[in-house]
């Protein structure tokens, strides 16, 4: 198999993300770190590294496209940290919240964040609805479940004029939700994958 690096890097690459050498030898740690702990539990689905980096990582990289200048990220129900620990790691300027109910998949989380020292990445064992709100510029969430659950979970934690980004599968079709702007859709797909995606963005409003 190619080398870890240079399958994280055409990543980068794809979707023109600056990096530094530090940031790429995080990210690579961080895939090492959870391809050992996925041996002992389940915590994804995928157990070959280039597919957690092509179809896992790959996504972090996309959704770190699309918030832009935003300073303040929850990640939704966020499992492994797929998406909140690539989105520390780049974005050092960035205040990461993550939130997930699963204990081994927080424990790991943590781990994860001491290794990396990710001073920015805030992890929260809890459901989200119990947790005061966190005034955030961006929600996101993938694999969570229906969309309205998401948006009404994710909605008390967003600062009016933030927006929700939900990762769907390619057939559903976003639906208006009350506080929110008629939502926006993009289909993408990922570099080196044939699987369609659709990403749609809710943007709060008064």
């Amino acid at each position: 198999m190619r080398r870890l690096s240079q399958i994280i890097e055409e990543g980068l690459a794809h979707f023109r993300i600056g990096y530094d050498g530090h940031s790429l030898s995080q990210i690579c740690t961080y895939v090492e770190s959870l391809e050992e702990w996925n041996r002992r539990m389940n915590l994804v689905g995928l157990k070959e590294t280039q597919a957690i980096v092509q179809e896992l990582i790959y996504d972090a990289f996309f959704l770190f496209t699309c918030v832009g200048d935003r300073v303040r990220i929850l990640d939704l129900g966020s499992g492994a940290g797929i998406l909140a620990v690539p989105m520390a790691v780049l974005g050092r300027d960035k205040a990461v919240f993550s939130v997930d109910k699963s204990l081994k998949k927080v424990q790991f989380q943590r781990h994860a964040r001491r290794l990396l020292g990710l001073k920015n990445l805030s992890i929260f064992h809890s459901r989200s609805e119990d947790l005061e709100p966190l005034g955030v510029d961006i929600v996101m969430a993938k694999a969570f479940g229906a969309a309205s659950e998401a948006i009404r979970k994710g909605a008390r934690h967003l600062r009016e004029g933030g927006s929700i980004l939900l990762v769907r599968g390619k057939s559903e079709e976003p639906k208006k939700e009350e506080g929110f702007a008629s939502p926006e859709m993009r289909e993408y797909r990922l570099p080196k994958s044939n699987k369609e995606y659709r990403l749609f963005v809710y943007k709060k409003v008064p």
